[in-house]
């Protein structure tokens, strides 16, 4: 498959495109107007018909017509809509060969990457023009903004959300407040996704339409009442990320929102020594029961009690051991766990008994979930521990991210939406050690992806019930001790390899149903290890070729919603500190660009290109994104100034954005 366009540019150079292309602070553009100022520029660069491109087909799609994420096609553009910023796409190939879509689709212009093997002699300007709006779109632009009433978007905005958007690249605040707005952006835009997927459902609206009509009366249908509560979480999520993209009032955010509990002498509690009990509704007797069992796991331990799961992880936020009682706990948790554990008082063996029956074993079991339709359940960052826990992940993409550490799951089942197509049970990231032990993995798309480089024990352990059981990268190291993959839709394990060696002349993958004729290093077998009834087979091995690398990467960079996921850590950290050397264009890039400038300054005489000599942009790229990485607490006057500013809506700030500072 052709390589596809991908662009390495500086943060200067990603503000002063962003700027010319809304009149480089010559003219006033509302948030209702940038929709159409995009629409324009591109009708002036992109060619309307006859380009090759790649089309990632957007989750929710792929979740709409069943069909696994991240689903990648080829085709050729044969109309663009530049009012609607999408194009008419004739479909050539898909990644999977399983997939059947109609031959016209009408995808978004921020999805479709272009090829350089083009028909095409101006596809680098086109693609140049796509990567602009993709960036705009992915990390400049809020769900929220749709709604915004005011009269210049890009005075208002532009500016701080591009060192707002550099500040969390360069991880310049902690590492607990920077997983946190990445959370928050996640959830903000997957709740916009769904509002607009509701509010174009026309049975959704008919349904509301005929009981009002007929029933003006009775209350809403609940499809209401859903709109209502992911329009009261979206306004939620906006009043912190207008606060956090002040850099100045972050630190103030972080220690109301995160604060440390300190004992009656003013000294900080140690969390990590303290067991964190959850209480539960019910009579004395089952009360004096539940704290008489945990009097064998607690010793001298101190203990203090919280009425939910959710109180007690925002108290120890990511580190800490938390003892849960059995019954339903419903989170929204954003952070990552970091050293402790989470463990539930129960007799039920998940692996011994049919899950099929959960409803009759839920008085028995401590099940944790999401509030919300968030992104991920758990992150995890570090060495943790789930015993006796069943982790339901039917209302989020990911049930467990596991991105460092040494990760134990004893006895515990993770289970997913059996009729979703995109979703996964546990990603798990290179260098990273998880161990299972007598736990189950069911009802998913996926259920574990593995990057290379990781290792995964499974004892006494079963995948059952998922389109493939697990999806491995080479170099990754997965052994079975008395464990077993069954009842899959595809396949139970799929590598993904490089190594075409093992592969015979145009064989694309290679399958086998018998573990020991699989002979790839990876893997690992003891005891009694049990495959069976998966559909297609046990096991395959198969070609990673340019259009699924593509797809990986995309993948990967997608995987929390903000296209960042470099692990956070102390050299993340110290890193930070430096400035990033900026990235050298080649002759061609250069000349696209400026074909590019031109072409967009023939439609408006009004709009010029600021003019800077090299050395000149090195120094105010320096100082840009440099600026807010020395974290420090702010006095009682900047923070008064910050807030007046936030609250006039930032009237005193003269400087347009696009233009150089003076």
């Amino acid at each position: 498959m052709p390589e596809v366009y991908l662009f390495e540019k500086s943060l200067l150079a990603r503000m002063q495109e962003t700027a010319d292309v809304f009149g480089a602070g010559q003219t006033t553009v509302s948030a209702s107007g940038i929709k159409n100022e995009w629409g324009n520029y591109a009708a002036t660069v992109v060619a309307p018909f006859g380009w090759q491109a790649v089309w990632r087909i957007p989750r929710d799609l792929c979740e709409q017509m069943s069909i696994s994420y991240p689903a990648l096609v080829k085709g050729t553009v044969t109309c663009v809509d530049w009012d609607a910023l999408t194009a008419m796409f004739c479909i050539d190939k898909t990644q999977n060969k399983n997939v059947l879509l109609v031959e016209e689709q009408n995808p978004s212009l921020v999805d479709l990457w272009p090829l350089k093997q083009n028909e095409d002699p101006d596809a680098f300007l086109t693609a140049n023009c796509l990567d602009k709006m993709r960036f705009f779109y992915q990390h400049l632009w809020m769900p929220w903004d749709n709604d915004d009433d005011c009269d210049d978007w890009v005075e208002k905005h532009l500016e701080s959300r591009i060192r707002f958007y550099d500040d969390l690249k360069m991880n310049a605040m902690s590492k607990r407040l920077h997983s946190h707005i990445l959370a928050l952006l996640d959830e903000a835009k997957y709740l916009q996704s769904k509002l607009e997927r509701l509010e174009s459902d026309p049975e959704c609206l008919a349904k509301v339409e005929v009981l009002e009509e007929d029933n003006p009366g009775v209350s809403l249908p609940s499809i209401v009442a859903v709109r209502m509560e992911i329009y009261r979480r979206i306004c939620s999520i906006k009043d912190d990320i207008d606060v956090l993209e002040i850099p100045v009032l972050r630190p103030l955010y972080e220690r109301k929102s995160f604060p440390k509990k300190t004992g009656a002498a003013g000294k900080v509690i140690n969390n990590a020594k303290m067991l964190k009990v959850v209480t539960r509704e019910g009579t004395v007797k089952e009360q004096m029961e539940y704290f008489e069992a945990l009097k064998e796991l607690v010793n001298q331990m101190p203990v203090q009690g919280y009425d939910s799961l959710q109180t007690a992880l925002e108290s120890c936020k990511s580190s800490g051991q938390i003892v849960l009682p059995t019954g339903q706990h419903p989170i929204n948790f954003l952070d990552y766990l970091d050293q402790g554990s989470l463990v539930a008082f129960s007799s039920i063996r998940f692996v011994e008994n049919d899950l099929n029956q959960l409803p009759e074993l839920e008085k028995y079991i401590s099940t944790v979930s999401s509030r919300h339709d968030d992104s991920i359940l758990i992150r995890i960052d570090g060495d943790y521990c789930f015993e006796n826990i069943l982790l339901n992940c039917a209302n989020v993409a990911v049930g467990v991210m596991i991105r460092g550490g040494n990760v134990t799951f004893k006895n515990c089942c993770i289970i997913g939406d059996s009729q979703s197509s995109t979703k996964r049970g546990i990603v798990i990231f290179a260098g990273c050690n998880v161990r299972f032990e007598s736990c189950v993995i069911k009802d998913f798309p996926v259920g574990i992806c593995c990057s290379p480089n990781c290792t995964i024990n499974l004892f006494d352990s079963i995948v059952c019930n998922c389109h493939n059981g697990i999806e491995a990268l080479e170099d990754c190291k997965i052994n079975f001790h008395q464990s077993g993959i069954f009842n899959c839709f595809y396949y139970g394990i799929t590598l993904k390899t490089t190594d075409y060696r093992c592969f015979h002349k145009n064989e694309v993958l290679r399958s086998c149903n018998d573990y020991s004729g699989l002979e790839r290093p990876e893997f690992d077998f003891e005891g009694s290890c049990r495959f069976e009834n998966n559909k297609k087979a046990n096991f395959v091995v198969s070609k990673v070729d340019e259009l699924n690398t593509f797809g990986e990467y995309l993948s990967d960079i997608s995987c929390e919603g903000f296209l960042f996921t470099t692990k956070h850590n102390e050299e993340a950290d110290s890193s930070s500190q430096e400035t990033p050397k900026k990235s050298e264009e080649s002759d061609h890039e250069q000349i696209g660009k400026t074909e590019c400038d031109e072409a967009h300054s023939s439609r408006t005489a009004q709009r010029t290109e600021p003019q800077q000599n090299e050395e000149s942009a090195c120094e105010q790229n320096k100082k840009m994104e440099s600026s807010e990485v020395n974290y420090v607490y702010p006095s009682n006057i900047e923070i008064d100034r910050a807030l007046r500013e936030m609250i006039n809506d930032r009237e005193q700030r003269k400087t347009l954005p696009g233009c150089n500072p003076q």
